[in-house]
């Protein structure tokens, strides 16, 4: 990533929920990562088995929440692959990784739900790729 800023928040920690910043490839890059499980371009940066503990849904989430990353375990987005994995932002911004599709989609914007409708944008994705 090139372009990603950490900010402190105003007592000097890094949240590291908010407070980042990168270009829209930036993010893409970092689904490519978690996509890869932790492998970039032959270098394991982090050990696989975090996507493991990530993609683990949390007790009591309704298979909606992992560690860090939201998931579609519980079939939230019910037209969308259950394994899809995300990292949500502000105001509807997202990087959303499919394994089965071998696919991220990184999605900027000021919208959430109901004007911005995630099940009908990544379905419509999802069914175009083969």
């Amino acid at each position: 990533m090139h372009s990603m800023v950490l900010e402190a928040d105003l007592a000097g920690n890094y949240v590291g929920s908010s407070y980042s910043w990168a270009s829209t490839r930036d993010w893409a890059r970092l689904g490519q990562l978690y996509l890869n499980r932790g492998n970039w371009n032959g270098e394991q940066l982090f050990d696989a088995s975090w996507v493991d503990y990530i993609i683990t849904p949390t007790e009591n989430s309704n298979g909606r929440y992992g560690a860090h990353f939201y998931l579609n375990a519980g079939g939230h987005y019910p037209d969308v692959p259950k394994d899809l994995y995300s990292c949500n932002g502000y105001q509807g911004q997202h990087v959303f990784i499919i394994p089965s599709k071998d696919l991220v989609i990184v999605r900027t914007g000021l919208a959430e739900e109901p004007d911005f409708q995630a099940n009908r944008f990544l379905s419509a994705i999802v069914k175009s790729v083969p």
